[in-house]
């Protein structure tokens, strides 16, 4: 979808929005593994009844991902420039990689996202995890690409999938306080 978008733009932008999905990518799994690698030991906390010990292991997990990501977005953004010139010389696809970085400005949170998620099915609460997974990469993001489109044309492109991950966080720490209240 991003890239039917950005082809009205011309050729640059899609192969620029290629290296920062990239970039992108590399924060997010990051963080998703993270918070991925401790579902287990959330689940058995959870199972054993030891809930201090799962509440320990989810705000531990939550520094961690915090750490990583600010950590991992600031060093896009300040060599966002080398960073893409690895993939690529063409300055006109540089150009736009660099004002494209902006992508990842949900990098520090989304995490959060991740870990909440984990932790909802870990306590026997798929659906709203499922709910979550399905409204970031779909039911929001796409809709929203193209009302930004509309609105700030490919500046509101760049910006969308920031935008739709910060949403998500929040509808995630909103859905995961009241499954925790419930513990």
């Amino acid at each position: 979808v991003v890239n039917q978008i950005l082809v009205k733009y011309g050729n640059a932008p899609v192969a620029a929005i290629g290296i920062v999905f990239k970039a992108n990518m590399f924060i997010t799994f990051l963080q998703m593994g993270l918070a991925n690698g401790v579902q287990p030991l959330l689940g058995y906390s959870y199972g054993a009844g030891n809930i201090s010990r799962f509440r320990e292991v989810e705000r531990f997990t939550k520094i961690c991902c915090l750490i990583a990501g600010v950590a991992a977005t600031l060093l896009y953004f300040v060599g966002r420039e080398p960073i893409i010139r690895m993939f690529i010389s063409d300055d006109e696809v540089v150009y736009y990689g660099v004002k494209m970085i902006a992508y990842i400005l949900s990098g520090p949170v989304i995490g959060m996202l991740f870990v909440n998620m984990n932790c909802m099915q870990s306590v026997n609460y798929a659906l709203p995890a499922t709910i979550l997974s399905v409204m970031r990469q779909g039911v929001l993001l796409i809709p929203l690409l193209y009302i930004l489109q509309l609105i700030a044309g490919l500046e509101g492109v760049i910006y969308g999938q920031a935008i739709t991950d910060y949403i998500a966080v929040v509808l995630s720490a909103v859905f995961w306080r009241n499954i925790r209240k419930k513990l």
